[in-house]
């Protein structure tokens, strides 16, 4: 079997932009015996940037065997070093590894998960993301068991342009705890509750005010400070009594290995489309089991990033981000043939070969991104 050729579609997604382009970025992987593979490359913004890594990386795996994964991954990584091994050039490779999963899947029909180890679960937890109280006790009401609940949407900023790590205001730190008080109050101990500070403020604001939150008894704390700064996240993490993770903006192996290695937060969040794919997310997850460090995959793309976010591999594994059919695309299920089973909280897990999902190319085409 050997690979014939890359395709890219370009899908409207919920997201909006003002001045660069967001779409849900589907690869397809096509072979000499009719088999296609199905991947993700979602990252946002930037989608018309990224199909152009695409283009340049499909060329490189051209009459290769599909089922050599590994050297496969390290020939698009090396080829594009000169221009960064991170961001735009990462995503076109997860979207094409994940491709080649499903191609695997099919040919061997099993589901991925089976190819690397086989279930730890027999259904995946997720949560999903609430901006109001209301939308927190419609997501306990649907049986959801986690919920990520973002600060209100009238929060005052210091009205600077440039965005950089600030102090918070007695005003904004009572804002946040009430708000996050109230939720609880709504939806009980029952459920967990995590928040997202989107690195924000200073170490010493981030300190604070996650200190403020203990009570709320979070299920974690996410991007208190910017990634970039190991010791200033370890400085947060020994400060505070409530669990601190990072991972949206690190990538490959390479990008996790001090942070665990440092201890500098309590769990980390890979995203299977920023880090290289399925492969590299689990020698991510691996590194941290040794640590005895939790996983809770970044998620806020499409059905595809869902199904191919490993949860049922990993044993470290905590729960995986979910955007609420309600909070999406009214089209993201119906882009996919079998899209995610929801039951409840949780994820049924796929029983067919690969992904377990084809592109609905009427729908694809539908809602096709013209820029």
């Amino acid at each position: 079997m050997k690979i014939t050729h890359v395709q890219t579609h370009l899908v409207q997604s919920w997201r909006k932009t003002k001045d660069i382009a967001s779409p849900w970025i589907f690869v397809e992987v096509y072979t000499d015996e009719g088999v296609v593979g199905l991947g993700d490359a979602t990252n946002w913004p930037g989608g018309t940037i990224i199909k152009q890594a695409i283009d340049e990386l499909g060329k490189l795996i051209i009459g290769e065997n599909p089922f050599n994964i590994e050297f496969l991954y390290h020939k698009m990584y090396h080829a594009l070093q000169q221009i960064g091994q991170t961001g735009v050039v990462i995503a076109g490779i997860s979207g094409i590894e994940i491709a080649l999963w499903d191609i695997v899947g099919k040919v061997t029909g099993q589901p991925i998960y089976n190819l690397i180890g086989g279930c730890c679960r027999d259904k995946i937890r997720f949560y999903s993301h609430s901006a109001t109280l209301e939308e927190c006790v419609r997501l306990a009401e649907k049986g959801v068991t986690a919920i990520k609940a973002y600060f209100p949407a009238d929060m005052p900023d210091n009205g600077e342009r440039i965005i950089t790590p600030r102090s918070i205001t007695l005003q904004e730190e009572k804002m946040a705890f009430e708000h996050l008080k109230r939720c609880r109050e709504a939806v009980g101990d029952g459920i967990d509750i995590a928040t997202d500070v989107g690195c924000r403020y200073s170490t010493s604001a981030a300190i604070r005010l996650g200190n403020r939150l203990e009570e709320i008894g979070l299920l974690f704390y996410e991007e208190p400070v910017s990634p970039e700064n190991i010791d200033a996240l370890a400085r947060v993490t020994a400060s505070v009594n409530v669990p601190v993770c990072v991972g949206e903006r690190r990538y490959t192996r390479f990008g996790f290995r001090d942070l665990i290695a440092a201890q500098a937060v309590d769990m980390i969040m890979p995203d299977v489309v920023r880090t290289g794919g399925i492969m590299e997310t689990k020698k991510i997850a691996a590194m941290a089991e040794s640590y005895y460090m939790h996983v809770s995959p970044h998620n806020p793309n499409n059905a595809v990033s869902t199904l191919a976010s490993l949860m049922a591999n990993i044993p470290n594994a905590l729960v995986l981000e979910y955007v609420d059919d309600e909070q999406d695309a009214p089209w993201r299920n119906d882009l996919l043939t079998d899209p995610p089973e929801v039951d409840r909280g949780y994820f049924r897990l796929p029983q067919k070969p690969g992904l377990g999902t084809e592109l609905v190319m009427k729908v694809v085409e539908k809602y096709r991104f013209d820029g």
